[in-house]
């Protein structure tokens, strides 16, 4: 396809078969026809397409991106007006605590009103994937490093040496799991092979989802059995604002998920769990002739009444939650929440529900994602966009944390625990 062809495409998925159309509109994007050629650079006219979408306000699940895309090396943390580096390779060249205060020889405030375009969410804690993007784009930085400037060049990321799932005891009585994805079966049946049989012995339990790309939910209803109340189901709980969503049926739509769903349900590797919720949702589509928006009748009793909360069981648990959560994660948030002896501590999450159950659609070397669902709560006044979900305990993030885990701290002493912080090596 030509780029002119992608960009008609795009206008037209976002028109009529994204979630997002009632609610909606995004830029003219006439302005944005007349800026695409075909002899322009493959940079170029992603940054272009970026910020067409970027003008919708939907952070993640309204996405497009290129199928060789490299990994960022580094994240970023906004704090008032700095901008400061959290995490970085070594190969970067940042490092820990660094604070960017030039991008490209112009200030923070000046380059971000060059390419306001970009910035998807109004919150600047939620911005820090398009200032990663922008950076990788342009490569050259001014940093404040132990009150010193210095001018870099950005290298490519290297190999993380961070583990996306892990468990261990941070002391006899506290055991902690970390899981940063709900789409790693194999590593997840790992992980839970290696933690249920803890669980059944900690009196604590600390589950870090502070980073967690989302996935499907049906990986992490597992754990509901060290979670719920001894003897009771997700069902006896008294879950508030359960809203419900809306499906956007389209001729478009169906064909590409029901494709989706079949090669998920052709790997043998996919759990049982998922398989059930993969063949409702077939089922779903099959069934469902007509066009347009249907509320989503979800029978939460077939995915969760298998699970029933054990006596041997962690008596107090904490989540720790943050703004780099979303998607599955932001609903492993709402669902910790309303369990008696969970507490969620930390920042509030990325907050991405509001349309979901997203699309992928091909262009050869680029990929669309868009959402088929909308959730109903926009229409009470109570969608999460640029809120998140609110942990029960709000940990605001300080300069302190890039020295110490103060979330983890934090967790132990309500827990009247003594620090061992293992959850970092």
């Amino acid at each position: 396809m030509t780029k002119k062809e992608i960009f008609e495409t795009i206008v037209d998925v976002v028109h009529h078969d994204s979630a997002t159309k009632k609610d909606i509109v995004g830029a003219d994007p006439d302005q944005y026809r007349a800026r695409i050629s075909e002899n322009m650079s493959e940079d170029d006219f992603y940054y272009q397409v970026r910020s067409y979408l970027a003008s919708f306000g939907v952070l993640s699940h309204l996405n497009f991106f290129p199928k060789k895309s490299a990994k960022v090396g580094f994240r970023l943390r906004s704090l008032e007006e700095a901008l400061i580096v959290e995490v970085a390779d070594e190969s970067t060249g940042l490092i820990i605590g660094d604070e960017i205060i030039k991008i490209a020889g112009q200030t923070l405030n000046d380059f971000k009103k060059k390419h306001a375009s970009i910035f998807v969410s109004k919150t600047p804690e939620r911005q820090y994937m398009d200032w990663a993007y922008l950076i990788t784009k342009v490569k050259t930085v001014r940093v404040l490093r132990d009150g010193k400037e210095l001018d870099l060049l950005i290298g490519a990321a290297g190999k993380s040496q961070q583990k996306a799932f892990k468990a261990c005891y941070l002391n006899p009585e506290t055991y902690y799991i970390k899981m940063e994805n709900f789409n790693d079966e194999a590593s997840i049946a790992s992980l839970y092979e290696k933690a249920f049989p803890e669980l059944q012995k900690a009196k604590y339990a600390i589950i870090d989802v502070r980073v967690n790309h989302g996935g499907s939910d049906s990986l992490y209803f597992p754990l509901l059995d060290y979670l719920l109340p001894a003897n009771q189901t997700y069902q006896n709980l008294t879950i508030e604002d359960d809203f419900g969503m809306e499906i956007l049926y389209t001729p478009r739509t169906k064909n590409l998920r029901l494709a989706e769903f079949q090669d998920s349900l052709d790997d043998p590797n996919t759990s049982a769990a998922t398989r059930q919720m993969l063949e409702e949702m077939t089922a779903d589509l099959l069934s469902n002739q007509q066009e347009g928006y249907q509320i989503y009748k979800e029978d939460g009793d077939d995915f969760l009444s298998h699970y029933k909360g054990k006596m041997n069981a962690p008596e107090k648990v904490i989540i720790l939650s943050d703004v780099t959560c979303g998607s599955s994660g932001d609903n492993f948030v709402i669902m910790m929440k309303a369990m008696p002896k969970v507490r969620v501590m930390g920042r509030p999450t990325m907050g991405i529900l509001d349309y979901s159950n997203c699309c992928m659609l091909d262009f050869e070397d680029y990929q669309m994602l868009y959402p088929t669902s909308r959730s109903l709560a926009i229409d009470s006044g109570k969608g999460m966009t640029d809120v998140g979900v609110e942990p029960h305990v709000v940990i605001p993030w300080t300069r302190q944390h890039l020295v110490e885990d103060v979330d983890i701290k934090t967790a132990l002493a309500y827990l009247g625990q003594d620090t061992e912080d293992d959850a970092n090596d």
